[in-house]
């Protein structure tokens, strides 16, 4: 085979490997899979909570109260709680509405205290988180909750699970592991 011949085999298989990997790109936009390869299969729904999820008749809203500056951990709480709500609806559908909300977020401290208040009327327990800078420490607090919402129904959901002796990264661990179930 001469050069020119080869160099144009290799173009001809570029562009069909191109094409192939831009028609899968669009195709995956309209399928949804995902494959859990944990021999626990801790990244998937159990049948039953995907039988429940499937057979919602009414929409349910997640009012998230985890988002805004988190630390680390928290943010994970935050990205595991989105990741499974983000499964529930693929059974679903719209049935499934979620909002992240930051408590903190208010304009002055007056509202602020006030929207803590309801919050904490509601069922959901604040964290107090220290922040420790080289210099300086900061309270801040959070509610790693969320109010659940159907029809006339509210239920007030803890995402942050404490236990006593536990370290706050085992909390975290814990709470991020039993989210289905909570959920």
């Amino acid at each position: 085979m001469n050069r020119k011949n080869l160099k144009q085999q290799h173009l001809v298989e570029l562009a069909a490997t191109l094409l192939i990997l831009v028609f899968a790109n669009i195709l995956s936009g309209y399928v949804f899979t995902r494959i859990d390869l944990t021999a626990e299969r801790r990244f998937s729904l159990s049948t039953s909570t995907r039988e429940l999820a499937s057979g919602l008749k009414d929409e349910v809203f997640f009012k998230i109260y985890l988002a805004g500056d988190l630390p680390p951990g928290f943010r994970r709480l935050q990205n595991s709680t989105r990741e499974i709500l983000d499964e529930f609806r693929v059974y679903a559908g719209d049935n499934i509405q979620y909002e992240f909300i930051n408590p903190s977020d208010q304009s002055n401290d007056a509202e602020r205290a006030a929207l803590y208040k309801q919050l904490a009327g509601k069922g959901l327990t604040p964290t107090n988180l220290e922040e420790r800078d080289n210099e300086s420490t900061s309270q801040k607090i959070i509610f790693p909750g969320a109010i659940v919402s159907t029809g006339s129904k509210e239920v007030a959901l803890q995402l942050l699970k404490s236990r006593m002796g536990s370290s706050p990264d085992e909390m975290l661990n814990n709470s991020i592991e039993n989210l289905e179930y909570e959920i």
